[in-house]
């Protein structure tokens, strides 16, 4: 994160954007690998970018995340939130659900949440379907390949790089259906 540039701007907003939403994209992002030497700086903004986040009506055109579909699937993100908690995960932000006021009082809505945490957690392993986003750290290419191949889904995935070749490498390496 040497450079605070576009390319950097892009990949907080697709930190925020891609992983966090209503839970209607079985391909979005639920955990993130994001390299140690990095990672306070970039959580930092990341973090400042998800209390950004306006929930509300999806026909208002500041809205960015609309409410869950069901009040079962509301339930159900909200059971992942208490598992991630009881399995020790560190909550960096949301977390509960989100009751807000105005025209839309009572609605499905959870708070974009954020976890750190290890890759062997539920949270980690299994689909939520809504704005959870499970991190960790890793050390080297190897290691982020293992953790990134090591998930029950592997739907698809992505990797932000400014190197061709880790970028070549990660695309060949990953086991998914699309990367």
């Amino acid at each position: 994160m040497d450079k605070d540039d576009e390319f950097l701007d892009k990949a907080l907003e697709g930190f925020t954007m891609f992983a966090l939403n209503q839970g209607e994209v079985c391909t979005c992002p639920s955990r993130a690998l994001i390299h140690e030497s990095i990672y306070d700086a970039f959580m930092e903004r990341a973090l400042e970018r998800v209390k950004q986040i306006k929930q509300g009506n999806p026909l208002d055109t500041e809205t960015m995340i609309g409410a869950q579909v069901s009040s079962e699937q509301l339930e159900k993100i909200l059971s992942y939130i208490d598992i991630g908690k009881q399995e020790g995960a560190e909550l960096l932000i949301g977390g509960e659900r989100n009751m807000l006021e105005g025209e839309l009082p009572g609605g499905y809505y959870v708070k974009p949440t954020v976890f750190k945490g290890h890759h062997k957690m539920r949270i980690f392993q299994e689909e939520i379907f809504g704005p959870v986003l499970a991190v960790t750290t890793f050390k080297d290419h190897d290691e982020a390949l293992s953790i990134a191949n090591e998930t029950l889904y592997s739907l698809g995935a992505g990797v932000w790089t400014r190197d061709i070749n880790t970028a070549y490498r990660f695309s060949r390496g990953i086991q998914a259906g699309r990367v």
